[in-house]
């Protein structure tokens, strides 16, 4: 009887292994959460030869105004001006703090343009095609988003009323 206690012990012990746990597999760990955002969507109107085309969309949620080869069409700093040459485009100075900006070269893939500071000074950028690709502010006035576009495959300069700077 001693040696069927012995032995049931022994059994128990290498059953039990011991008081020792075998260790589990590692788990891999849980892959990392990932965030989309949704992009906001907007509607086009189907494309006419009165209206910009080949334009990549712009952040500016006003859409461009209508294509008019009127300089003057621009002073409200929205407008969808048709180039055929470098020209100076009067601005609204009381609301927008320079008085005009200066198309100095444009093409079918890039634009460059200069606004002189009033105190002196200013500043010059070239863009490519897209509307709002560019934008010239003044603290507490509304800033003027640039942009190049094509009309029947003509160069034209948007410009948009952007968000006070």
């Amino acid at each position: 009887m001693r040696h069927h206690i012995l032995a049931l012990a022994a059994l128990s012990l290498v059953l039990a292994g011991c008081g020792t746990e075998t260790p589990a597999a590692p788990q891999p760990a849980p892959a990392p959460a990932t965030t989309t955002t949704a992009q906001p969507t907007t509607t086009v109107p189907p494309a006419t030869s009165a209206t910009p085309t080949t334009t990549p969309p712009s952040t500016n949620p006003n859409p461009p105004a209508p294509p008019s080869s009127k300089v003057r069409d621009c002073f409200d700093g929205d407008c969808t001006l048709l180039l055929s040459k470098p020209t100076t485009i009067p601005l609204d100075a009381k609301r927008f703090h320079y008085s005009s900006m200066r198309v100095t070269a444009f093409s079918a893939d890039s634009l460059s343009f200069a606004v002189t500071y009033p105190q002196g000074g200013g500043t010059q950028s070239s863009i490519g095609p897209g509307l709002g690709s560019a934008s010239f502010g003044f603290r507490g006035s509304p800033s003027i988003e640039v942009g190049l576009t094509l009309v029947d495959g003509k160069p034209a300069l948007v410009l948009q009323p952007g968000p006070i700077t």
